[in-house]
């Protein structure tokens, strides 16, 4: 190969590169902004879960805060492609409210839907259904 076809071998290489890793990017899931949080834990049930909770997103890794009507507290998590995982790390501001760490696990929907399961720390092995919507 000479020298201008290498050249242009790579400059196409180069350019191929540029394009599929803008298009990655483009179908990354935008998980920044407002989310209001829908979950049961346990069969019976024996915790609920209804925070806003309201992410900032850098690249994989989520960041943030969730307030729900039994406690407050920060939130991190990451996330890949239209899966998210995040913790609440709750501090409970009532009698009802239980301390500790919620951790969810969902996937966004095309119907603009997080769906997934939840835990509690305080609730080992019970688990349960939530949903989020964005505001």
């Amino acid at each position: 190969m000479n020298v201008i076809a290498k050249f242009r071998y790579g400059s196409a290489l180069v350019a191929f590169a540029i394009v599929a890793s803008s298009a990655s990017s483009a179908d990354a899931a935008n998980f920044a902004g407002s989310w209001a949080v829908s979950g049961r834990l346990g069969n019976p049930v024996v915790a609920t879960s209804a925070p806003v909770c309201v992410f900032r997103q850098a690249g994989n890794a989520i960041a943030g805060s969730c307030k729900g009507p039994n406690g407050i507290g920060s939130a991190d998590g990451s996330v890949n492609g239209r899966a998210i995982a995040w913790r609440w790390h709750i501090i409970a501001t009532n009698a009802v409210g239980l301390a500790g760490t919620a951790t969810y696990r969902g996937v966004w929907g095309s119907d603009g839907v997080i769906r997934g399961t939840w835990t509690h720390s305080r609730r080992p092995g019970a688990y349960g259904p939530f949903t989020a919507q964005k505001l």
